[in-house]
């Protein structure tokens, strides 16, 4: 059914039209739902004769509207222009300059620049804007960016260690969270603010750290807050105000322990994706498991510990958060049951409600670009990965024209 859909020129993404052109309420207002109508740019992955994505690891846009896909099965990078057309790809398995032995993801920088991270080589393999390889960035000896680490202007990223390569900091209840710039061969680190961190494990709904990277340079982040409440973090790491709204979080029923125990087993990798961790883990440790672990025994181990999990007492309100080229922060509210995506809210820096969205399927984009482009990772009914990518087409912080 969405395939369908999707194929017409443009697509509403929600539904809950409030009819009213858009405007910056008061982040005390009640919710006021808006709906974005978002058309569809292109689509890539579908067509073999064009290309086809094993696993796509990450994407991101650069200054010029091109994507950037990693994908970690073919162990290559692909760049696509602005009409869907690829205009090349590189990167290989290999030991090789240029070449990757355990890649896990990508940071695209707004130059045009790549950066792997190959935790096999231990290092972020860079690729300037043409494909070209630059240099292998050596990941030792110092805090290291992981997985959640957010692309700032500049050759710079934002977040916490990487808890694979290093142990980070052990002091209780703190995550420091570092600003990384990449400089040639080399990376230098500093930290730039202290974020909460729970003590607890095996716990649901203990809140995370969430974090996103405005434009200016400055830091939104959620971490310990149970309710409404971001951050916003200087470029001095210094809390330049916060941003509240009265939300207050869902309690934690046996129902919500059953649908969040459902899903978190319906979320398990299977003996596939399990194998794949434990090649990941021995590219990490440079050890060399025994072949012969049970995989199946380790599913049913994993079965159990979700049935004996212990819940927090209640559902942060916050899921996620994101921030576009414009400045815009997507904030993703935990729905009724804490497993899924309820409403996203679309504020501003400066304490403005734009409203909140329904995205139905669609969900929030795993990359923001230029001009209101944005990327979705998604898989057609026969599990084949594809990227779509569609653009705002009228932007929300600003009213049309009257007729």
């Amino acid at each position: 059914m969405l395939r369908r859909v999707l194929m017409s020129t443009a697509l509403t993404a929600s539904l809950m039209a409030c009819g009213d052109a858009y405007r910056a309420d008061s982040l005390q207002d009640a919710d006021r739902f808006i709906a974005l109508a978002l058309d569809t740019v292109y689509e890539i992955g579908l067509d073999e004769d064009v290309h086809y994505f094993g696993r796509v690891s990450s994407i991101g846009f650069d200054g010029s509207g091109r994507l950037h896909v990693l994908d970690t099965e073919a162990h290559e990078v692909t760049s696509w222009a602005g009409d869907g057309r690829m205009i090349r790809r590189f990167g290989s398995s290999g030991d090789g300059p240029g070449e990757f032995r355990t890649p896990r993801g990508a940071y695209v920088f707004r130059d045009g620049t790549v950066a792997v991270h190959d935790i096999g080589h231990r290092a972020l393999v860079t690729f300037d804007s043409a494909g070209r390889n630059v240099e292998n960035i050596r990941l030792a000896g110092g805090p290291v960016p992981g997985s959640s680490a957010v692309v700032l202007t500049g050759v710079r990223l934002v977040g916490p260690d990487d808890p694979w390569i290093t142990s980070g900091n052990a002091r209780d209840n703190t995550r420091p969270v570092y600003r990384f710039s990449l400089d040639g061969d080399s990376m230098a680190s500093e930290l730039l603010f202290v974020a909460w961190r729970s003590t607890e494990s095996g716990m649901s709904f203990v809140p995370s750290l969430r974090h996103a990277a405005l434009p200016d340079g400055r830091i939104v982040a959620a971490d310990s807050a149970v309710g409404y409440r971001i951050d916003i973090i200087s470029t001095e790491g210094a809390i330049d105000g916060t941003l509240e709204r009265p939300i207050d979080p869902w309690p934690v029923t046996e129902e919500v322990m059953a649908a969040e125990r459902e899903r978190l087993i319906a979320s398990l990798p299977g003996e596939r994706g399990l194998a794949r961790a434990r090649d990941d883990l021995q590219a990490v440790m440079g050890i060399r498991l025994r072949n012969e672990i049970d995989l199946s025994q380790v599913l049913d181990d994993s079965r159990a510990l979700i049935e004996d999990r212990r819940f927090a007492t209640h559902v942060p309100v916050i899921d996620r958060l994101r921030a576009d080229w414009d400045g815009r922060i997507w904030v993703v509210r935990s729905d009724s049951l804490g497993g899924g995506d309820g409403p996203i809210d679309l504020i501003t820096v400066d304490g403005g409600y734009l409203g909140s969205w329904h995205p139905g399927d669609l969900g929030l984009p795993a990359a923001f670009g230029p001009d209101g482009l944005m990327a979705y990772r998604r898989s057609d009914e026969f599990g084949t990965q594809y990227i779509l990518v569609v653009r705002l087409a009228r932007r929300p912080d600003r009213a049309p024209t009257p007729a």
